[in-house]
């Protein structure tokens, strides 16, 4: 009698918003999570409204507009009192009543085996569910709000300290009746694991998508710098002005055919004055980044703010271009400095690097082809998703070999040869990488 295949795991996806357009990170992360647990696992996305771009998300992923399914309360039943972490959190973040009563009515055993939480705003959602639940908060936001103080002074310090409170014991609530907390920077998970107690807290950074970010073969423009990113975010607003202001004046007087491109959507007033600086370019809201990222010769992440993984050095690295970035926005990942990018913590290193890399385009390559060779190992959304899935597959009660078995879709002690033939896709990669020393400057 042939053993059958084991079910694939019911996963109940809860968000904010829907995966598109990829204008954030936090769509970018979950779009490209979707993807990778569609083809295994039996996905639900329970959103709290109608989904504009139905058509761009995975195809066999299931939809719920919990606002246009009916009330599930039953006549005369009360709803649940909630604790008052959840209260302050929902006055706080805001929340949708009709995601939390169907979470309520559906959030359960005979309808799915694990729930994963999708962002910060989503884990008030836990105490409707009668599931194991995985909370995917992406940034840690304690963090994230003690950095932006020391950037407003000292009249903030009152206003942040509460909030840091309020967010250090609402992490601590949420972290401790998930079965797992996920962020994306293994230095905001550091932080968390100092408030949330016993919980169990890991860390699955971003990826790239290799298919659109593919690496640019045609030669950059000589002297070209570009930075790109959301141009209203603050922490991005803060490092490409001091860095325009302070380091681009010393890059460009050694030579006047050099640009700076400032590429990124809904640019900041401050920022579009930046166009009126010698050698500045402005591009605002542009359809498609990529071709900026090709024609720069060098890529600048001048970021002190904020906290999390920082996409826009992934996404150069992945075209082959150069980065120079700050130790800020280098944070949280494997990169080697001198080797795969360059770190610059003061603008005479900014000045230094920059110029080095405009003026000796074969260093420029050796940084480039490293950066290519880090990120395409480190940061590939189908081994980050399969982190993901082994993840989900514990919280819903899969160990072992069960679990892995389940991600990959096959029964526990199966050859990978008797179900595609093809190395599975959470095979484990090899950590062996090349290398190029930098030439010393």
């Amino acid at each position: 009698m042939t053993a059958r295949s084991p079910a694939p795991l019911r996963v109940l996806v809860v968000a904010r918003r829907e995966p598109w357009p990829l204008n954030s990170g936090g769509r970018l992360r979950l779009h490209n999570f979707l993807r990778n647990l569609v083809p295994d696992m039996a996905v639900t996305l329970a959103l709290p409204e109608e989904p504009a771009h139905g058509e761009h998300l995975p195809d066999g992923l299931r939809i719920v507009n919990v606002a246009a399914t009916p009330d599930p309360r039953r006549e005369g039943e009360a709803p649940a009192e909630p604790k008052w972490i959840t209260r302050r959190a929902r006055r706080h973040f805001g929340y949708s009543p009709a995601l939390f009563r169907w979470l309520r009515a559906n959030a359960r055993p005979d309808q799915f085996d694990v729930a994963l939480l999708f962002g910060a705003v989503a884990g008030q959602y836990i105490d409707a569910l009668h599931l194991p639940a995985v909370w995917d908060a992406v940034d840690e936001l304690v963090l994230y709000t003690v950095r932006d103080a020391a950037r407003r002074g000292v009249r903030r310090w009152a206003r942040t300290a509460r909030a840091a409170a309020l967010y250090a014991l609402f992490e601590r609530h949420v972290a401790q009746r998930a079965r797992a907390t996920i962020f994306a920077s293994p230095v905001d998970a550091s932080y968390a694991r100092r408030w949330v107690g016993d919980a169990a807290v890991e860390s699955i950074s971003n990826g790239v998508d290799f298919e659109h970010f593919r690496g640019a073969l045609q030669a950059p423009e000589p002297g070209t710098v570009a930075f790109v990113g959301s141009l209203s975010f603050p922490p991005n607003v803060e490092g490409i002005i001091r860095f325009a202001l302070r380091v681009w004046p010393q890059v460009y007087s050694r030579a006047a055919n050099r640009r700076l491109l400032v590429v990124g959507r809904e640019p900041a007033a401050t920022v579009r004055a930046l166009a009126l600086l010698p050698g500045v370019t402005l591009h605002a809201d542009v359809p498609d980044v990529r071709p900026y990222l090709s024609r720069a010769a060098v890529i600048v992440v001048p970021t002190q703010l904020g906290g999390g993984v920082k996409n826009k050095v992934l996404e150069a690295c992945a075209m082959r271009r150069p980065v120079v970035a700050s130790p800020r926005a280098l944070a949280g990942l494997s990169a080697q400095p001198g080797v795969d990018v360059l770190c610059a913590t003061d603008d005479v290193d900014w000045v230094r690097h920059v110029t080095h890399l405009l003026e000796h385009p074969e260093f420029a390559g050796y940084i480039a082809a490293n950066a290519y060779q880090w990120v395409r190992h480190a940061h590939d959304w189908p081994s980050l998703g399969c982190k993901l899935k082994e993840v989900l597959s514990r919280a819903a009660g899969l160990s072992g070999a069960t679990a892995v078995s389940a991600v990959r879709g096959r029964r526990p002690g199966q050859s990978p040869a008797a179900t595609t033939g093809e190395t599975p896709p959470c095979a484990p990669r090899s950590n062996v990488r090349r290398t190029c020393v930098p030439a010393p400057f």
